[in-house]
């Protein structure tokens, strides 16, 4: 026999042997409240709304409740408004049933008073209440009271009292006492009337709860109790101090049943997503008349096919509930950052790693991020009013991985919040100082497909004309160059990098002037002076030129960028200079096409056609030279600024 429970015995005599009992009843009395409060709610929506019954959804609860074969509960084939109310066969002998399920929970309560482990203050507060409420709740026949059902159903508000009160009360109550009579610990949890396969059940749910349970750092709950009752093993888990939020798990055989109830409902599909393995019926209860009082129940079973798969899914139940602590308050902290959707995958990821967002809280959450950005601001000279304005929406999300990750660990180290400040520091400023890198990246990477559109053009004129494979080729990586300008613009943000999204923009005209060009060429096929061709082919190598030099000019920048010497920058500034030479001498070329088309005895499509090509192949080079002379400003006021 378990040390605390010889004290109970020794202090109390033979009759501390019936408290687990009384403790074991009380609960089981909860639970069929519960389920009757919620068949009255069904009841009252089909008396005011039509409809039919809803029994299947109800029927996991029903079945948890132990109410399955009990004729009471069946699915009510009708239910009609009346002047006074509703008609509800049965509702007479439902309400008798809740007034004496209520005695049962008191009488728990009065049993734990009785062993010295409560107030008795508190359980002649709870007879009063009792006494009151038993009075009220009374009713004529089998018809239902306009507002009876709400009045059942409702918490406790503003000094009003309610039957769901005094039962949510008695068994918050309930539980304290049942933590003080276990008679054994099993890995942290108070148990009492277990059997040996019950105690390795209970292991299993324990491994996974004690595995995570650090991740709540200094906030309470995650308290477990089970006991066996009803020929089954029934575990509970406090998770954390609200307390509507408990969880209840029953083992019978290979058959888990657990419920779970949460008044977020993307925090129960968080839960759900964590459980996979489990089979859930999801419903939503609501005292009518009070929409917000809305809450939403999840009953999940799986038939494991042994004891080891069986355990695999208590322990993986045991680890989710730690994630469930302030799993709201986190996602409305990380919603102040990125969007919605991302902020919720966030927490998915958090939980996948084990690392939990409890840390990321208690070391400051959003604020602590919008107080580093004020910090790297300053430090960097840039201005940075969001997180994706400084690191870019993807950018954001992995740095806020880091965030969680980089506060858990330290936290579990004993690190203060400061030195997770000042970690979390060092690492937006390497991710803001890298951002420059990453866009000059998918810079070149633009500036590459830039040149393949140019040797596409000039090819393009050799042949006489493009193909319509060409054209297509063309098309297509006009399209992957728009996609690397959006990454650009998403990179910039509004720190010293903005630059970037003009930069881009003008790199994108000779792009866009490029693959127009191409799609131009397929109507060119033939009529032209040889001349003239020889002109529209000069003026394409030069503009291919043009562009191998803006390529060598982006390759430059990363040593400017990673050095300050002087020589350094004279070379970016030569290459600047050599767009310059291309694009004036693509002028010139530009000029010379005009001038054989004027002296060409040539037909007015073929004019026009000829006219446009060089037209968009020298806007190409203007673009690029404008690019160049962008991107030199903001290199030199980078360099001038270090």
């Amino acid at each position: 026999m378990a040390v605390a429970k010889t004290r109970i015995v020794g202090e109390l005599g033979g009759s501390a042997l019936l408290l687990p009992q009384h403790i074991a009843d009380g609960l089981a009395a909860n639970a069929r409240i519960k389920f009757a409060l919620s068949w009255l709610q069904a009841a009252e929506t089909m008396a005011l709304k039509g409809g039919v019954f809803p029994a299947a959804e109800l029927e996991p609860e029903r079945s948890f409740a132990g109410l399955k074969d009990d004729l009471l509960f069946a699915p009510a084939e009708t239910a009609l408004p009346r002047a006074q109310g509703m008609e509800v066969p049965r509702a007479n002998a439902i309400v008798a049933r809740l007034r004496d399920e209520l005695a049962r929970m008191f009488a728990a309560v009065e049993a734990g008073a009785a062993a010295g482990l409560l107030p008795p203050a508190l359980v002649e507060q709870f007879r009063q209440r009792r006494d009151a409420l038993l009075h009220a709740a009374t009713i004529d026949g089998d018809i239902l009271p306009s507002g009876f059902v709400s009045w059942l159903s409702r918490p406790p508000r503003e000094g009003r009292d309610s039957f769901h009160g005094l039962v949510m009360d008695m068994h918050k109550a309930l539980n304290t006492v049942s933590a003080n009579v276990a008679e054994d610990d099993v890995a942290g949890a108070r148990v009492f009337r277990l059997r040996d396969d019950d105690k390795a059940r209970v292991g299993a749910f324990m491994r996974g709860l004690n595995r995570t349970a650090p991740l709540k750092f200094d906030h309470p709950g995650l308290a477990t109790n089970a006991m066996r009752s009803d020929g089954r093993l029934i575990i509970q888990n406090d998770i954390g101090t609200t307390d509507a939020h408990v969880l209840l798990a029953s083992v019978e055989g290979l058959r888990l049943s657990v419920t779970h109830s949460d008044i977020h409902a993307p925090r129960l599909d968080f839960f759900l997503r964590r459980n996979r393995d489990i089979a859930w019926t999801i419903s939503n209860r609501q005292a009518a008349g009070f929409e917000e009082e809305i809450f939403y129940v999840a009953t999940g079973t799986i038939e494991a096919r042994d004891t080891e798969a069986l355990d695999r899914t208590l322990e993986q139940l045991g680890a989710s509930l730690v994630f469930l602590i302030d799993w709201n308050k986190a996602r409305k902290s990380l919603r102040r950052l990125v969007p919605k959707a991302d902020a919720t995958a966030i927490l998915d990821w958090a939980a996948d790693h084990e690392v939990g967002h409890r840390a990321y809280l208690q070391a400051g959450g959003d604020a602590l991020i919008v107080d580093l950005l004020e910090t790297v601001s300053k430090a960097t000279g840039g201005f940075y009013v969001s997180l994706q304005g400084a690191v870019g929406e993807e950018g954001a999300i992995t740095f806020l991985h880091d965030a969680l990750r980089v506060s858990c660990d330290d936290l579990k180290n004993a690190r203060s919040a400061v030195a997770v400040r000042d970690h979390l520091r060092a690492e937006l400023l390497a991710r803001v100082a890298s951002i420059g890198d990453r866009i000059a990246e998918i810079a070149l990477d633009h500036a590459a497909l830039t040149l393949d559109l140019a040797n596409l053009a000039r090819r393009a004129l050799l042949s006489d004309g493009a193909a319509e494979s060409t054209v297509a080729r063309a098309k297509a990586w006009e399209l992957l160059a728009d996609r690397q300008v959006t990454r650009i613009r998403e990179l910039c943000g509004t720190g010293k990098e903005r630059a970037w999204r003009e930069i881009a923009s003008v790199a994108d005209d000779a792009a866009d002037n490029l693959e127009e060009t191409v799609f131009r060429l397929q109507f060119l096929t033939g009529g032209l002076p040889k001349n003239v061709r020889d002109d529209l082919l000069r003026l394409s190598e030069h503009t291919v030129a043009a562009v191998r030099e803006y390529v060598r000019l982006l390759s430059a920048l990363r040593n400017v960028h990673r050095a300050t010497a002087r020589q350094e920058m004279r070379n970016f500034l030569d290459l600047v200079e050599k767009v310059h030479e291309e694009e004036h001498a693509s002028d010139d070329a530009e000029r010379s096409v005009f001038a054989g088309l004027m002296r060409a005895d040539v037909d007015a499509k073929t004019l026009s056609l000829a006219a446009s090509v060089a037209g968009s192949l020298e806007d190409a080079g203007d673009a690029l030279l404008r690019t160049a002379r962008l991107l030199s400003d903001h290199v030199l006021g980078e360099w001038f600024a270090v």
